[in-house]
């Protein structure tokens, strides 16, 4: 008796669950869109001085308007030259250094655009500054003056 409900059962259990109802899906509710984000404007004031240590500044030429090729080139004096490369390299020679091999590292335009860093590779010397007063002449701290050389 017991089989004979089940054959009875079976298919109308099938038959239940093939049933579909005509009725179409609800709609999904809308997305929500949230409001455009505001960007507040910095307020104007004074710019704090650039900090001694490592620059925040972009590769040079990078985010600026500044035109590293056009800067690259040799800078000097009559105790030093300077070499900077378009990527962003440099090599300097000093009497100072001479015995030795030249001081390398990389340079970067400081985020006045006023200042060019020197970050040497050799972590014990400290980063160098110099004031970009054109693309032919840079000043020192300590009153070194470099200018472009002809080669």
């Amino acid at each position: 008796m017991r089989s004979s409900l089940v054959l009875v059962l079976l298919p109308l259990a099938l038959l239940a669950a093939c049933n579909r109802t005509s009725e179409a899906p609800a709609a999904a509710a809308p997305a929500t869109v949230a409001a455009p984000a505001t960007v507040e404007e910095a307020p104007s004031g004074t710019v704090a001085a650039a900090p001694v240590g490592v620059s925040d500044a972009p590769a040079p030429g990078e985010h600026t308007t500044f035109d590293a090729k056009g800067f690259a080139g040799t800078f000097g004096d009559a105790k030093s030259a300077v070499t900077f490369t378009a990527d962003g390299a440099y090599s300097m020679t000093s009497e100072s250094v001479a015995a030795k091999a030249p001081d390398t590292g990389t340079w970067t335009l400081e985020p006045d655009a006023h200042h060019i860093r020197l970050d040497p590779n050799a972590k014990a010397e400290e980063d160098r500054v110099y004031e970009l007063v054109n693309n032919d002449e840079l000043h020192a701290a300590d009153g070194q003056v470099l200018r472009r050389t002809t080669q």
